[in-house]
């Protein structure tokens, strides 16, 4: 499914984790993996070039533990603004997948840790999947899938994303946001359409449309399912919305408690 995923690695106690959800993902076909810290010139106190030989030996390290004959695994020390670097290190890359945490164990590491992923989710031109780090979570199995659509062009990535992924999860759920009160029929109408046609594309696909605000009520439902995922897309990159995450998207990556997978569109002409 994913050839080749870049990791961004923080060393944090958040390691155990992600490192516990890429072996799941290596587990779908991935024969390639690149491990990445980036030296970050966002703080002060952020470590200097002057540690890089230490950061990359830490890498090699990891390197070794988690090479397998099946699986080609490569090392980086880069610098720069973290969520930007791993953005760009992805592209040049041609990485399928990008794995990163967001959130993290205090303040200042919760912080750190979740600009950079909102960063990266902003910027990201390749499909990136956040994984929630707190110290209560265990590791999450692929039992539920919810795919968030509006079914604008933005998500037209995530909906064939979807798709791929639902072979791998025992239920997929697609949601949409909705006035679905009373004088809204056409609303409800539209939307109920193409859920139809999404569940004509994926096999056993369910569908819902969520009464509310879809900054509020996709998350809500996915904490009500359980979800194990939430696919989302976000708008194509153009030098006018090079920056734009979107505010549900931004809302659903950052507030989410399970993992989310972030699908750019295809760039707008």
């Amino acid at each position: 499914m994913f050839k080749h995923i870049l990791v961004a690695v923080d060393f944090s106690p958040a390691w155990p984790l992600l490192r516990q959800r890429l072996e799941k993902l290596t587990a779908w076909g991935t024969n390639r993996v690149t491990l990445m810290y980036v030296l970050s010139t966002r703080y002060p106190a952020s470590p200097e070039e002057t540690h890089r030989a230490h950061y990359e030996a830490k890498l090699a390290d990891l390197t070794s533990e988690l090479a397998t004959p099946a699986l080609s695994i490569e090392s980086q020390v880069r610098s720069g603004e973290p969520g930007a670097v791993i953005a760009e290190a992805a592209q040049e890359l041609n990485a399928d997948l990008v794995l990163m945490g967001c959130r993290g164990y205090s303040r200042w590491h919760e912080f750190f840790l979740g600009s950079t992923a909102l960063d990266a989710a902003r910027l990201t031109q390749r499909p990136l999947w956040l994984e929630p780090i707190a110290e209560d979570q265990g590791s999450r199995d692929f039992r539920l899938m919810m795919l968030a659509t509006d079914g604008s062009q933005a998500v037209t990535g995530a909906e064939e994303m979807a798709g791929k992924l639902a072979a791998y999860f025992q239920r997929t759920l697609a949601v949409t946001a909705a006035c679905a009160s009373e004088g809204c029929d056409r609303e409800i109408e539209d939307a109920q359409r193409h859920l139809n046609t999404l569940a004509e594309q994926i096999e056993g696909l369910e569908t819902r449309i969520l009464d509310g605000d879809p900054r509020n009520v996709i998350t809500a439902e996915a904490d009500r399912e359980a979800a194990d995922l939430v696919v989302i897309g976000k708008r194509g990159r153009n030098r006018i919305h090079e920056f734009l995450l979107g505010s549900t998207a931004e809302n659903i990556a950052r507030d989410a408690h399970c993992p989310v997978l972030v699908v750019p569109s295809k760039p707008e002409s």
